[in-house]
């Protein structure tokens, strides 16, 4: 039995009604009275309705229906009925709403034009919310609409402010009383494209900083750029446990945070990682190897979780669950960081063994910065010698060409850098 009936004895006078409930008008209805009473032709029509149903209908009705991001089922089409008859009805909740399985999902969102990078960041019900919402955001993209998108589909109460500056160093959010005379009143300040979130009530719900910022840049308008995710808090002082109370004389307090570092990658924002090249598979290489270090336990790094500056270096930074080398079937022909040691088109492959040092400044951190108890030194190989095992967040690039290494943790190990602009 097939999803439809064919038929003019319909329950209901409402054509709507009919379909919904999957009646449909029979082919026969096109025949001509002169066919119509030729049982021939009646029974040719009907045939059609038989094989043109499942191969055909049905397949035209799932269609159009992927686009249907509102699906209901009995339960909510009788919720929508009480609401509709009566005198006080009732907000429907989210929860009441049939949704499609995630991968599903996932794929209507990406035929919508919203391909997120992001997507594992996302739970199923924050994936569903935009899928029902994103043909509404694209009108709205360009303007302030686009955080009311991010609060939404995220059950955030987030506030974008814009920042102002007159050296590109020092910025200000807008209404800041530090910010000067702006230039078109013959002063120095000027709004930018640098942007701060602010956190009503330090709350974020169940999303971390750093998936806020990886959606951030998903959907954001292109030229924003995040400066900082700035958390606000109220907090009530008393010095009686009184309800109602939120004023005392307190002459200090003291907050305890927990110093963590948001950490940049090469594509989005923070440090601009070295360039990247391709290499031809039988280019001849060196590998940048450990003093001492054997044939077997050695690794390639691969693309780090993020590239950060310190004292003018560009230095990679590992985050905990990209600390320990996988191997896989091929490696990479495309290098990151040629720089100014070697002559244009040779390249010096970047081999672990290495230690894992803390981030300077940011002990709280699992994040790692590689370092070296001496300077590796080349090794000629070429790329078919080199280990598969590979060290990093993306098996896409390889490490190469460091302009130098520098002791960078004060601990005596050397770790590789890059001058970047």
């Amino acid at each position: 039995m097939g999803l439809f009936t064919y038929t003019l004895d319909t329950p209901s006078e409402d054509h709507v009604e009919n379909v919904r409930l999957g009646y449909r008008t029979p082919r026969t209805v096109l025949l001509p009275p002169y066919l119509y009473t030729n049982p021939y032709f009646l029974q040719y029509a009907e045939a059609i309705d038989t094989v043109f149903g499942p191969l055909v209908d049905e397949k035209i009705e799932i269609l159009k229906n992927l686009r249907n991001m509102w699906p209901t089922d009995p339960a909510l089409e009788e919720a929508i009925y009480n609401n509709a008859v009566t005198d006080e009805p009732v907000m429907l909740d989210d929860s009441q709403w049939p949704s499609y399985e995630r991968q599903l999902v996932v794929q209507q969102v990406n035929t919508l034009g919203m391909n997120l990078q992001s997507a594992g960041l996302l739970t199923d019900k924050q994936y569903q919310q935009i899928s029902r919402w994103v043909g509404k955001y694209w009108f709205g993209k360009g303007t302030q609409s686009f955080i009311d998108f991010m609060n939404y589909c995220l059950g955030t109460s987030l506030t974008v402010i814009k920042l102002w500056t007159e050296d590109y160093v020092t910025f200000l959010p807008e209404g800041d009383g530090g910010i000067g005379t702006p230039i078109w009143e013959n002063g120095t300040w000027y709004p930018t494209t640098h942007v701060q979130i602010e956190v009503a009530g330090g709350n974020l719900a169940s999303v971390s900083v750093q998936d806020l910022i990886t959606f951030f840049y998903e959907i954001a308008n292109y030229n924003l750029v995040l400066k900082a995710v700035d958390f606000r808090f109220n907090l009530n002082i008393v010095d009686t446990p009184n309800v109602g109370e939120t004023s005392a004389s307190i002459v200090a307090i003291g907050l305890w945070a927990n110093n963590v570092i948001v950490m940049s990658n090469f594509a989005r924002y923070g440090a601009s990682a070295p360039p990247v090249q391709q290499t031809d598979p039988d280019v001849s290489v060196s590998a940048l190897v450990p003093q001492g270090a054997g044939s077997t336990g050695l690794y390639l790094l691969a693309s780090p979780s993020s590239w950060m500056m310190i004292n003018g270096l560009t230095i990679p930074v590992y985050a905990a669950t990209e600390q320990t080398p996988v191997d896989g079937p091929e490696i990479a022909t495309s290098v990151m960081g040629p720089g100014a040691a070697l002559p244009a088109g040779e390249y010096q492959l970047l081999c672990g063994p290495v230690e894992f040092l803390e981030v300077p400044n940011s002990s709280r951190t699992t994040a790692r910065i590689p370092g070296y108890a001496t300077a590796p030194i080349p090794k000629a190989t070429n790329l078919g010698q080199v280990p598969t095992l590979m060290l990093g967040t993306s098996r896409d690039y390889i490490l190469a060409n460091p302009d130098g290494f520098a002791d960078v943790t004060g601990t005596g190990y050397l770790t590789p850098y890059w001058i970047t602009s």
